[in-house]
């Protein structure tokens, strides 16, 4: 059990430096900017992004439906959480910065976000948990290279 933890860790590790590499090394400013509200931007990113994945799940033997569904959940995943969505829905329901309030509508809320992550605090704090997110979704294909 503890060289399958050990192998998992390794495995989870090198796929972070991937992640990291080409999520953030392949991405211009533009692109950065405007992603998270123009899904073209978006899908292009996304499909950088998992094609950065290809050579190591090749490298890790994995093929046929589980290397297609390991593309499909970097893709999805990575799609969905950069529109920001998911940390706006933390900072909201879990978070609770000023501004939010149970009443508040889309244009408040958004007005509370915007505040929240002008703040140092809050840049940290939305990278880490948009970072967080991103790298949870590593986990399955640590999990089909290990089977």
């Amino acid at each position: 059990m503890v060289n399958m933890l050990g192998i998992a860790g390794g495995l989870f590790a090198l796929l972070t430096f991937v992640h990291f590499s080409v999520d953030w090394l392949f991405q211009s400013h533009a692109e950065a900017m405007k992603k998270h509200n123009h899904p073209w931007t978006r899908a292009h990113h996304c499909a950088v992004y998992t094609l950065g994945f290809v050579p190591v799940m090749m490298l890790l033997d994995i093929k046929g439906i589980e290397f297609t569904i390991g593309i499909g959940i970097l893709f999805i995943s990575h799609f969905v959480e950069d529109t920001y969505i998911p940390v706006f829905l933390w900072a909201k329901y879990i978070r609770r910065p000023p501004g939010f309030v149970k009443s508040n509508t889309k244009e408040q809320d958004d007005k509370a976000f915007m505040q929240f992550i002008d703040t140092t605090l809050g840049k940290i704090l939305m990278i880490t948990v948009d970072q967080i997110i991103h790298l949870a979704f590593l986990w399955p294909i640590v999990y089909m290279a290990l089977n």
